[in-house]
């Protein structure tokens, strides 16, 4: 790959030290103590103290706005309660700043060579009475004046004494639950996790002979929660061979694999260079239950190929000096769309998913996809440049007006880039010689690296010749048919096609869990038009799809189909009735206090995609997902 964009990134933080050199402002006096306590998990409330050196004179502080992997400035600054700042005891008027809400300005006094700051921080999506999950952005003000690579921290975490945690951090002390970890950049410690619980069991999963250890660290509401059978354990190991395999280096002196296994935190994952931070969206039961784990079984896959794409190598305007400076999301089509590729690949080469568990998530979505009517305005550029909009955005219209669409289209972009290379190569190379070229730089170190799209263009090149940014830009510029969406499934060996009866991979993100748990409602959106919760109320609707066309919106709840009360199996029963009689759905629906019958004009009986073989192509899939041979490894590296 150029080397162009790495040595930019070594001349600004040359500038920057440069600069402080200079007079500009100095190396923070340091390091800052941070103290984070959970006196009470049952009232989830974590007690925040900070003891900053300072300067006497006028100081800004930052709370954290833009959290790196969240790409948005989402930063929960509205949840902090209590803020006080004192010197030598004495209080210190503070003052937010008129516009930016993530800012604090005071003056510290003469004489004052140090300030104390206390805050609260409610936490209740990721504390419970027998666990906790932090993320240090959460509970900490730091410098505006200084890079934060040059900020450093020594946290220290007090929770219960019976309670046993695992994070990147190294501990350096550890008493009746008061933990002292060694002194850390701010950017490694906000990159650094803690996950902590009366409930708490580490699996090492170093492969043999390595000297870098690895390891899966869980927390659970019960005992039971943790009962991960040995051959997932082994799927694990498998896991972080067969990365090894796939980028030939790593990026970090050893690596945790956090998983929280509860069924009252929120759920989902955020990459972190060293570690994860996973809450299963199986919650409690991801290893007792086979279509749980099904479904959460990409998840660490997922965030661990993150330590390579999106950590240690990030889209340059991704990168900033401090987590006040906007973020740059416009190559979120690769960060997290190749990350969704590689990340599934590498859960069916260690096991941990079949090639049909594979086949039956892609199917579903390529479907979900095609029936993203806003491809139609809306190319996929947009959508990245956009993120930080779209991450909240809401259910209704949603096919209309797209969400973060990079994940499922980004998966479907870098497999046609898979399947391209490999047919031009005459199956000689393929994306896998594209991911150890990229990643590989720099075995052992974490330094973070920025690449540019000429970056990814100039990688792709030497792999196989090809006019890849003319490639790239169809897909991420396009609109509607000007995107060959399904074209690395067909040149694949495979098409996408419809029955009526659905995967397995889809009854379960139909069906699994219950109440708060329940992960997913009814898609007939490759029907009728309609996606709905359990209930029968209506959260999206295909734009001009059969639906749309006879009234119905979101937020209705249907009541009746065909004089029938609503029932998932009344849906569909009446959906298959109607191919047979080609009679109007009367589907009887309320909103807003008003009662209406609306006729859907549908009599295309239930659809359901799958992936099938077609005859007489090579079955590339079968490559693409087979298991590589074990990998070569470096040692410990070096780290920011």
């Amino acid at each position: 790959m150029k080397r162009w964009s790495l040595l930019l990134w070594g001349i600004a933080v040359a500038a920057s030290t440069s600069c402080m050199a200079q007079g500009h402002g100095q190396v923070p006096a340091g390091p800052v103590a941070l103290t984070v306590h959970l006196p009470d998990p049952a009232q989830k409330i974590l007690y925040v103290h900070e003891v900053m050196p300072v300067r006497p004179g006028p100081l800004t502080l930052y709370y954290p706005k833009y959290i790196p992997g969240d790409h948005s400035p989402d930063g929960p600054i509205s949840a902090i309660m209590g803020l006080q700042i004192t010197a030598g005891g004495k209080r210190i008027d503070w003052h937010r700043d008129d516009v930016d809400m993530f800012t604090f300005h005071l003056t510290v006094p003469a004489g004052a060579d140090r300030i104390d700051i206390r805050f609260q921080f409610p936490d209740p999506s990721r504390i419970t009475p027998q666990l906790m999950d932090l993320t240090w952005d959460h509970v900490v003000l730091y410098q505006a004046a200084y890079p934060t690579r040059l900020q450093i921290y020594q946290p220290t975490l007090i929770i219960p004494a019976d309670w046993r945690h695992a994070s990147a951090l190294t501990t350096e002390k550890n008493t009746d639950g008061r933990i002292t970890f060694k002194p850390v950049p701010l950017n490694t410690l906000v990159d650094s996790p803690v996950i902590a619980g009366k409930y708490f069991r580490e699996v090492d999963l170093t492969p043999t002979g390595s000297s870098v250890h690895r390891a899966l660290d869980m927390v659970g509401d019960d005992a039971a929660a943790l009962g991960i059978s040995e051959a997932k354990i082994a799927g694990y190991r498998r896991l972080i061979e067969q990365a090894q395999a796939l980028f030939h280096a790593h990026h970090y002196d050893d690596y945790h694999l956090l998983l929280v296994l509860s069924d009252y935190t929120s759920h989902g994952g955020l990459e972190h260079h060293q570690s994860s931070d996973d809450r299963a969206r199986g919650g409690a039961r991801m290893f007792a239950d086979a279509d749980h784990f099904m479904l959460d079984g990409s998840l660490l896959p997922h965030e661990y190929t993150h330590s390579w794409n999106g950590k240690f190598l990030r889209p340059m305007n991704l990168w900033q000096p401090d987590f006040e400076r906007p973020e740059q999301a416009r190559m979120l089509w690769m960060y997290e769309g190749l990350t969704v590729y590689l990340g599934d690949i590498l859960t069916v080469r260690s096991g941990l998913w079949s090639a049909d568990t594979w086949r039956q998530a892609v199917a579903y979505r390529a479907a979900d996809m095609a029936h993203q009517t806003g491809r139609a305005w809306r190319p996929l550029i947009d959508t990245t440049v956009a993120a930080q909009l779209l991450y909240d955005s809401p259910n209704a219209w949603a096919n209309w007006s797209r969400q973060v669409d990079f994940y499922r289209e980004g998966q479907l972009l870098w497999l046609a880039v898979d399947t391209k290379i490999r047919i031009l190569s005459h199956d000689r190379h393929s994306i896998d010689d594209f991911a150890q070229r990229f990643f590989s730089v720099d075995d052992g170190s974490f330094i973070t690296h920025t690449y540019t799209f000429d970056d990814i263009v100039s990688a792709l090149n030497a792999v196989q010749p090809y006019d890849w940014a003319g490639f790239l830009h169809q897909w991420l510029d396009g609109v509607g048919e000007q995107v060959p969406l399904l074209s690395g499934i067909e040149a694949s060996g495979w098409q996408l096609a419809y029955t009526d009866k659905p995967s397995r991979y889809q009854n379960a993100l139909e069906n699994v869990g219950e109440g708060e748990l329940s992960i997913g409602g009814v898609n007939a959106m490759f029907s009728v038009g309609l996606f709905l919760d359990r209930d029968g109320k209506i959260q999206d609707v295909l734009w001009n799809g059969p639906a749309f066309k006879a009234g119905l919106a979101p937020g209705m709840k249907l009541i009746a189909i065909n004089g029938h009360q609503y029932s998932t199996r009344v849906l569909r029963d009446e959906i298959a009735r109607a191919q047979q009689n080609r009679k109007p759905l009367l589907m009887l629906a309320q909103g807003d206090g008003a009662t209406e019958i609306h006729p859907v004009n549908y009599d295309g009986g239930l659809k359901y995609p799958h992936l099938i073989r077609m005859p007489g192509k090579t079955d590339y899939l079968d490559r693409i997902l087979a298991t590589k041979p074990a990998g070569h490894e470096a040692p410990k590296g070096v780290g920011d």
